[in-house]
């Protein structure tokens, strides 16, 4: 009888994951989460999500006045694919732990706690990517844990929900003495069956092997670095990582651009501050200073400001605090040099540019990157420290508003002319003294004669012959020469532009005639039936951008420096045809050789159907161009 009794009850056992997410129909469930996942685009999003919630459990238990208590433990074991991060926070009731594996489900949101994870999307995004989560948790004497197998397979095999472990088992909670803490284990499978999920995994994995890259991205994009202690110097949660079983020694706290300096230069020399030494130094008539300080102040290697008040906006005003840094862009690029280690790479790179942080949490958002050479050396971090802006982001935490974007930096760039970074900019461009101008062993022509041996002379009746073209300038000056000797018709100049966003602004101006006419002799023309479609002419303003390589458009789309549908034609030496496929692939982006019953303009070669791009773009290869025009071949070098 009580064995039967056992298998009633048993089968009166709630699925509680299920029975939260049988409010919606399946298929939406699963088209939701798969959104989600694919929202967070970042390869260290695994890492971050998942901190932020131990560091919002450790203030809800100790409070922000004595964060110092909290301790948080990040393990991460690459081969395996597995991540194990413990706190001492005020953990999970056990009722509550399959709850917040729902999308959208925010306990933070629903309790009105958190100060940093409130979206109720960041644990949906690492659960559902798993073949084992497993969450134990101790929260007022209780002891409790839940396990699930391979919760990918929901999204990506249209598999049933898993029932935990404990559910199967029946296994109840325990009473216990220990402290609450949260311990939370999770593993992803070893090949994903999505591709584009399997290589962010894949090099999520890879680039923790290297210390300086993992500490790099956790002081830089996650609550690890904290802007509290460069505020205001207060004690904050203790933190250790390990990686394959090695201890790694990272600090706490945001790793500012003078850190990065001092690393790179090894002492703090001409280290400013601008309100408290430049100002005065900076002009010639203080006696105070000997002229050797006035001249190290013309070099100066660093020049930074903290302004612990400002408001953005003027109707609803948010709350911040900001922090200035300016420092040459060589330093930052010899830094970015130490996040190699045994040929293992990443999309991560310090940049100069304006920066959000919430709440003193770097996120990783680029408001502005600074393309601008009036604002190229700096590097502003906007910390907003009223709650409002969380709701603005996207479920990712990867972007806010243009309108909130443009607010902040506008605001960003009136500070610094106000308090004359632009005006103190020539001093630090260069930055380091010793460059190669200063070096008395730098020959300029050697150099040159160097990279031109990564060239071959090409016989033709262009001034250019040493191809192929090794930097984009040379891909411009290529296209202006071909287009001036009449060989590209159509294209009037009217302005370049290394400060814009953009590279060029051309007149296309096109009248029909015959030589325009694409035929077997004149393989760069336009079809005639585009001018029964569009009339005789063919004029239009146009914007077009140049790339040594198809790839090299990539990262200022990525990084939303530049918007594909504002491009009409993209120049480029080499779109690397042979490897459509693996462009497919990787971008889902698809390289066609162009439609010439479709191109309405003349030289074009291919075709590219961007994401996010209602037509294909325009793309004039000049690798091509000179196929076509001087039976030119890689053969030929």
């Amino acid at each position: 009888m009580a064995d039967v009794l056992r298998e009633f009850e048993k089968k009166q056992q709630k699925n509680i994951l299920k029975e939260e997410l049988s409010k919606q129909q399946i298929s939406q469930i699963r088209s939701n989460i798969e959104r989600i996942i694919s929202s967070y685009r970042h390869i260290w999003d695994i890492y971050t999500e998942l901190l932020q919630n131990s560091a919002d459990a450790i203030i809800e238990k100790f409070g922000e006045d004595k964060i110092e208590q909290g301790r948080i433990e990040l393990e991460i074991n690459t081969e395996q694919r597995e991540i194990i991060i413990t706190d001492n926070g005020i953990g999970i009731e056990e009722s509550e732990i399959s709850k917040i594996l729902v999308n959208g489900k925010s306990l933070k949101r629903e309790k009105n706690t958190g100060k940093f994870g409130f979206m109720g999307y960041g644990f949906t995004f690492v659960a559902f990517q798993s073949n084992l989560l497993k969450i134990e948790s101790i929260k007022d004497g209780i002891k409790a844990s839940r396990t699930y197998r391979d919760l990918y397979h929901f999204i990506y095999s249209k598999s049933e929900l898993p029932n935990s472990e404990e559910e199967e088992i029946d296994q109840k909670s325990q009473s216990t003495s220990e402290e609450s803490q949260t311990k939370i284990t999770v593993k992803f499978p070893n090949y994903f069956p999505n591709e584009v999920v399997e290589e962010t995994l894949s090099t999520a994995f890879n680039f923790a092997k290297c210390e300086k890259t993992i500490e790099a991205i956790l002081r830089t994009r996650s609550v690890v670095g904290t802007l509290d202690k460069v505020f205001s110097s207060k004690e904050y949660f203790q933190f250790s990582l390990k990686v394959d079983g090695q201890k790694f020694k990272i600090k706490t706290g945001y790793l500012t651009v003078r850190e990065i300096v001092r690393e790179v230069v090894g002492i703090e020399q001409s280290f400013y501050n601008r309100l408290d030494e430049y100002e005065t130094l900076i002009k010639l008539g203080d006696d105070k200073f000997s002229q050797t300080q006035k001249e190290a102040a013309f070099k100066a290697n660093l020049l930074d400001e903290k302004i612990d008040e400002i408001e953005f906006g003027s109707k609803n005003p948010l709350s911040a605090r900001i922090l200035i840094s300016a420092t040459s862009k060589n330093f930052i690029n010899k830094f970015n040099e130490r996040f190699h280690n045994n040929d293992i790479s990443t999309d991560f790179k310090i940049e100069h540019g304006c920066w959000l942080a919430i709440n003193g949490m770097p996120t990783g958002i680029c408001i502005h990157p600074f393309d601008d050479s009036n604002y190229s050396p700096y590097t502003v971090l906007v910390d907003i420290k009223d709650n409002s802006i969380r709701t603005e982001l996207d479920s990712g935490r990867k972007g806010i508003s243009p309108y909130r974007m443009k607010q902040i930096s506008d605001k960003v760039f009136e500070i610094l002319k106000d308090r004359n970074y632009i005006k103190y900019r020539r001093y630090i461009v260069e930055g380091d003294t010793r460059t190669r101008i200063s070096d008395p062993f730098y020959i300029p022509y050697e150099k040159l004669n160097d990279k031109l041996k990564e060239k071959r002379y090409f016989e033709s009746s262009l001034t250019q012959k040493y191809l192929p073209p090794l930097e984009e300038q040379e891909v411009l000056g290529l296209f202006i020469e071909i287009v001036a000797k009449n060989l590209l018709k159509g294209y009037e100049l009217k302005i370049l532009s290394g400060y814009q966003v953009y590279d060029g602004l051309y007149y296309y101006n096109l009248t029909e005639s015959q030589d325009i006419y694409y035929s077997n002799d004149n393989q760069l023309g336009i079809h005639k039936t585009i001018f029964t479609n569009y009339g005789s002419s063919l004029r239009k303003d146009i914007l077009i951008e140049f790339k040594r390589n198809l790839q090299d458009i990539y990262p200022d789309i990525n990084n939303n420096k530049k918007d594909a549908n504002h491009i009409d034609i993209l120049v480029c030496w080499d779109v690397e045809f042979e490897n459509k496929n693996k462009l497919q692939k990787e971008k889902g982006d698809i390289l066609l050789e162009r439609d010439i019953m479709r191109n309405v303009f003349y030289g074009v070669t291919h075709s590219l159907t961007v994401t996010g791009r209602q037509q294909a773009l325009p793309i004039i290869e000049l690798k091509k161009v000179l196929e076509i025009l001087f039976n030119y071949t890689d053969k030929n070098l």
